[in-house]
């Protein structure tokens, strides 16, 4: 049975997201999306499925660094001979409510050099409070300090990601752009080549 292949402006639909947003997912998450003989993006039904896994995490709140560690995971799932009723399920068995909620509160690394002052002062501020907080044993002041400086660093990474999304919009709307163009130039040169023909003939 020949395997069904879908170009990213039908994956895009099929997801409910835009086609930047799929080529920025790739890029971060370091898919790996296969490409046909013209060098263009086609996904499978496992590729949408892996896709499906991201948008789900993404509405739950995860960064995509995040995510990019539990992709280990979600990739093993949808390993062919898996049984089709647990192709949709969401790494079950492999990482708990409680292991993405920790997730959620690493502070990670973020690359644009006006955050990662902020994030290391307040990593720096989580470690010397975490610190003195297990030295009083007080739990309930530890889980509010790193819901408050998770909740923080979070807040930095989604600006981010905004930012990278949006670059990856004007970039989409670049290349609509130049195709246009394209199609436009190739209009005008066989409307130059038709009447090129009939002044020929004409003569």
């Amino acid at each position: 049975m020949a395997e069904i292949r879908y170009i990213i402006s039908d994956a895009s639909k099929l997801l409910d997201v835009e086609p930047h947003v799929l080529r920025y997912w790739e890029e971060e998450l370091e898919l790996d999306i296969p490409r046909n003989e013209l060098g263009h993006r086609y996904f499978r039904e496992e590729d949408l499925t892996i896709l499906k896994n991201v948008k789900k995490l993404k509405e739950q709140g995860l960064q995509l660094k995040a995510i990019k560690m539990l992709l280990p995971g979600i990739l093993e799932d949808e390993k062919p001979n898996k049984q089709d009723d647990n192709k949709d399920k969401l790494f079950e068995g492999n990482v708990g409510y409680n292991e993405l909620q920790q997730l959620k509160q690493v502070p990670m690394e973020v690359s644009t050099e006006s955050y990662s002052n902020k994030v290391e002062k307040f990593q720096e501020f989580l470690k010397c409070v975490l610190e003195d907080t297990l030295k009083e044993n007080n739990q309930v002041l530890k889980e509010q300090v790193t819901k408050e400086v998770s909740s923080e660093v979070r807040f930095l990474l989604e600006e981010r990601e905004e930012k990278e999304e949006k670059r990856y919009k004007k970039l989409d709307e670049t290349i609509r752009e130049m195709q246009k163009t394209r199609q436009e130039i190739a209009t005008t040169s066989k409307k130059r080549k038709k009447k090129r023909f009939k002044s020929k003939k004409i003569k």
